[in-house]
């Protein structure tokens, strides 16, 4: 009897991802829906600083390009802070520049995040990331710009491959200290963070919604493909046209 890969014969969706990025492919491979496949390619970040982010966000462009080789259905740029760096202005730019050259929808996730969190009526919202404080100071900016009011920031002062190496119970203790009462849901930053991994664990305790990075972006990548969100286990947002 012939076996079947489920990833074959759906929808190819490029990742363009830090090139520190150990979690996000790991993730998708775990629990994303049949009848996907994933192709990255990486662009380098030597540190999840500004300057090393824009540095990074320089080479988007070359990505894109070389994604663009496996006709793929839809791109992501898996990238929360690269994507909220410059604000929504910049965001737009970033993504025309990005869709000129793969010819086919491409997704952000940090407009993704926006969109999540608009859909499940999540106007006040507790952050949790494992950035350096610039970093979130930026974060908090972008939120509300788009008109969501951040209420309480928590952060792990890492950069770069460190995030990788948090493991979920630390991420899990982020979120809790990261809410607050006045919090009608929470946004866990980050697609090298193991966030994921919580997220389901996270709502039932917090008895709110938790959006996660790459929860979010798969949950755009599915809408960008005409497909409806029903992944069970992963938090609500997945569960959510």
């Amino acid at each position: 009897m012939m076996l079947s890969n489920p990833r074959f014969g759906g929808a190819r969706v490029g990742l363009i991802v830090p090139s520190v990025n150990a979690t996000i492919e790991p993730d998708y491979a775990w629990m994303a829906p049949p009848g996907l496949s994933f192709h990255a390619v990486r662009v380098m970040l030597r540190e999840t600083t500004p300057d090393g982010l824009r540095t990074m966000n320089e080479g988007a462009a070359a990505a894109a390009e070389l994604i663009a080789s496996v006709s793929p259905d839809v791109v992501a740029y898996a990238c929360t802070s690269g994507t909220f760096l410059e604000g929504m202005d910049g965001l737009r730019r970033l993504l025309d520049a990005l869709r000129s050259r793969v010819g086919c929808p491409v997704v952000a996730t940090s407009a993704a995040m926006i969109d999540a969190l608009r859909t499940l009526g999540v106007r006040r919202v507790a952050l949790a990331t494992p950035y350096l404080d610039a970093v979130n100071d930026l974060e908090r900016a972008f939120l509300e710009a788009q008109g969501v009011e951040v209420v309480s920031v928590r952060g792990l002062g890492l950069s770069g491959s460190a995030i990788r190496e948090v493991v979920p119970e630390r991420v899990y203790d982020l979120a809790c200290s990261a809410d607050v009462a006045a919090a009608d849901g929470l946004f866990v930053s980050c697609t090298d963070l193991r966030a994921l991994e919580v997220v389901e664990s996270l709502e039932r305790a917090l008895r709110k919604p938790v959006v996660t990075s790459n929860q979010a972006t798969l949950w755009a990548i599915l809408r960008a493909l005409g497909r409806a969100p029903d992944v069970r286990g992963f938090g609500r947002l997945l569960c959510t046209p």
